[in-house]
């Protein structure tokens, strides 16, 4: 089997004419399976634009995506959002958590969406919340919680699904050292579990230093390492 995502010569851009601007040129790449894989650039260098594209939330202006040897990249909206719902865990930096639920039902409805088998929901759920290290606030709402909380459930509820890519923006921003290093283990502990690929930004110098691989955005391509 070939590579779990392929980019050929993405590109993405905003506005018209003179008025064009171009994020992302000509971005080709393979990952595969088990990989913990950083993107790292200045702000507004196209890592939110990129995780978007290979998230299926945006479509690429040129190029093409291929995500389980299947293009994505064209295929309409109701179909990638199936294909997120199912096979994709996004943290996004908004949490994006439901505010009437608990942290378990948050957790759970993750599940519920995405048709895992109802047998399977209650240990997944306190598994992904035990790795978080948020057992004791299970209980609690998103109002009740703090933003890092807040950040530890969107994480928890994509790595319950186990699912073949995670798609992470900025995971660990509101989270101190020792979290943040915490967070980065879960997902390492994910990956020597499953199958699931781990793609985030970050701009943390440590958590750099222990992932599998680092791409850096300039200029909207990947630099040369």
């Amino acid at each position: 089997m070939g590579a779990l995502l392929k980019l050929n010569q993405v590109e993405r851009s905003f506005g018209t004419d003179e008025r064009e601007v171009k994020v992302l040129k000509g971005i080709t790449a393979e990952f595969p399976s088990q990989q913990l894989i950083a993107l790292r650039g200045r702000s507004g260098s196209g890592k939110t634009t990129l995780l978007n594209l290979i998230g299926g939330l945006d479509q690429p202006t040129n190029g093409e995506i291929f995500f389980q040897e299947q293009l994505i990249s064209s295929l309409p909206e109701k179909l990638r959002t199936e294909m997120r719902r199912c096979k994709m865990g996004i943290i996004f930096q908004s949490y994006g958590l439901v505010p009437m639920m608990t942290v378990e039902e948050n957790v759970e409805f993750g599940l519920r969406i995405a048709d895992i088998d109802r047998t399977e929901w209650k240990q997944r759920v306190a598994e992904a919340i035990e790795l978080v290290g948020l057992t004791k606030r299970k209980k609690h709402r998103p109002f009740e919680l703090s933003g890092g909380e807040q950040q530890r459930v969107a994480v928890a509820r994509a790595m319950a699904l186990k699912p073949p890519l995670i798609l992470a923006d900025e995971p660990t921003a509101e989270l101190d050292t020792r979290m943040a290093f915490r967070i980065i283990h879960a997902f390492q502990e994910l990956l020597s579990q499953t199958d699931t690929t781990v793609i985030m930004t970050t701009h943390d110098p440590g958590i750099l230093e222990i992932v599998d691989h680092v791409y850096t955005l300039e200029d909207g391509q990947f630099a040369q390492e």
